[in-house]
């Protein structure tokens, strides 16, 4: 008897789990049915134009658990607007969608109207500036190649020779470029052999070739990564590979305990990044924007720091990035060099030409070694030593092998170990004044008040007003706490 009701017990629970299973299966489709119906709603009121009610039944859809129902939305409506003309539009409604389906590439694809419709409409200083900074999107190269060979055109035909010569130099090995600058430089030389007048415009005599190859063996000699320095805190690499931090320390900036086998370290405003010897890095410090989340980055050579972002440049020249700014990295290939600022980034490529995210601060053109970056302007590092910006001082710079800044400071590294220093923002005098008696210097990290200093012979020192606990650091640093240079 026992045993019947056990097994009426069983059979009863079996049932009531059925039952239940069988009920859940019901509501799930129930309400798969409703979001279903919901998102084909959205995207039947998408076709018709109906963007209030498509983004009300999208919205709906979302409240039941469908996924994207609104980005799918505003993807339609975005190529609507594309369709319609309103390039602009559009672009920005791509660009709100972030990496949904492929809005980071329609998005190029909207710049890239706009900048062809620079062009057809004559304005081409502004449609080379803008092909220029959609490179190597399609054929974005060319067409900034022929919007610059028809301004120096135009200059040419204006009796601007010497401008229409700079600009066809620059296109070299564009078309005819090479031929047509050469032909300018006869004119503007009297030379009747043009290879002869190019080296006289151009400076490129025996002399000037042999200074530029010592500037550049100068250069791969150059030895980074042992310092860096945030706001308020250094970070130092030994010779033996342990690194330390010291200064201010709120966010935990200063925790490299656990930084090991690192082969460089890097500095942001308030956080701390260390490149390991097997290509990953390790992070430590404010991590408000994401900036410390680099786990996953493998196979990186070198990194940088922003204020709030961290960059790595894989070993094949690809850019990762982690943190504040909400910039299109994708076309950022083929990378040798990295700097940034609180707002921005820039960056060199293998063939020497420029990157940047901001329009105004891109440099056409190559033979680029280096640049740097502060919120108000940019500077490029040329080959033979000169630094092209806007700043008539630095303008004038010459023999110089890396730079580097703070938003307040630029510091120019030349090949004897010197430095060449020039204010950006007031209130910085007591630092570029110490910074002016400074030699042997093999690597330099700076802030807007202070200095560290890394000699060739393999001592540390500083400049300006750094934090007692950071004097006190560097005091107690040995002096061969550094490799020296060779």
């Amino acid at each position: 008897m026992k045993r019947k009701q056990k097994l009426h017990l069983l059979i009863g629970l079996t049932l009531v789990g059925l039952i239940a299973i069988a009920a859940a299966i019901a509501f799930w489709v129930v309400e798969s049915s409703r979001t279903s119906r919901y998102e084909t709603q959205a995207l039947k009121a998408a076709e018709a134009g109906d963007w209030d009610a498509a983004y009300d039944y999208a919205k709906k859809a979302e409240a039941e658990g469908a996924m994207n129902a609104t980005n799918a939305v505003s993807y339609r409506r975005a190529e609507s607007l594309l369709d319609g003309g309103d390039v602009t539009g559009a672009e920005a409604l791509f660009r709100s969608l972030g990496a949904y389906r492929d809005a980071p590439e329609r998005v190029r694809e909207c710049r890239y109207r706009e900048a062809d419709a620079l062009y057809r409409a004559g304005e081409l200083e502004a449609a080379r500036d803008a092909f220029w900074a959609l490179v190597p999107y399609a054929d974005s190269q060319e067409r900034w190649a022929e919007a610059g060979y028809r301004i120096a055109e135009r200059l040419y035909a204006s009796g601007e020779k010497q401008d229409a010569f700079e600009a066809f130099s620059e296109l070299i090995p564009y078309g005819d470029s090479e031929d047509r600058a050469k032909a300018i430089a006869a004119e503007l030389t009297g030379e009747t052999d043009p290879d002869r007048a190019m080296a006289v415009l151009t400076g490129e005599t025996e002399e000037q070739k042999a200074a530029k190859a010592a500037l550049s063996d100068a250069r791969d000699k150059l030895k980074t990564g042992y310092i860096a320095a945030g706001k308020a805190h250094i970070v130092v690499l030994f010779s033996d590979g342990h690194v330390e931090a010291v200064g201010e320390n709120g966010a935990g900036q200063c925790n490299v305990s656990g930084f090991a086998n690192v082969t460089a370290v890097a500095a942001g405003f308030a956080h701390t990044l260390g490149l390991r010897a097997d290509g990953t890095v390790a992070a430590t410090g404010n991590n408000a924007y994401g900036q410390c989340d680099v786990s996953g980055w493998t196979d990186v050579a070198a990194i940088a720091c922003g204020a709030w972002d961290s960059y790595g440049i894989r070993r094949d020249g690809t850019l990762l990035h982690a943190g504040f700014l909400d910039a299109d990295f994708s076309g950022w290939t083929e990378l040798a060099f990295v700097a940034a600022s609180e707002t921005g980034a820039i960056g060199v490529r293998r063939d020497g030409t420029l990157l940047s995210t901001h329009a105004k601060d891109r440099f056409s053109g190559n033979g680029y070694a280096g640049a740097a970056l502060t919120n108000g302007a940019a500077f490029a590092l040329k080959t033979d030593g000169t630094v092209r910006c806007e700043n008539e001082t630095v303008k004038a710079w010459t023999g110089v092998i890396a730079i580097r800044n703070s938003p307040s400071v630029l510091v120019g590294l030349k090949a004897d170990g010197t430095l060449l220093s020039c204010g950006l923002l007031p209130g910085c005098e007591t630092l570029l004044n110490a910074l002016a008696g400074e030699t042997d210097v093999a690597e330099i990290a700076v802030t807007g008040t202070f200095a560290l200093i890394r000699h060739g012979d393999g001592t540390l020192s500083l400049c300006g007003d750094a934090p007692e606990a950071i004097r006190e650091f560097v005091r107690n640093v040995p002096s061969n706490a550094f490799p020296a240079d060779e």
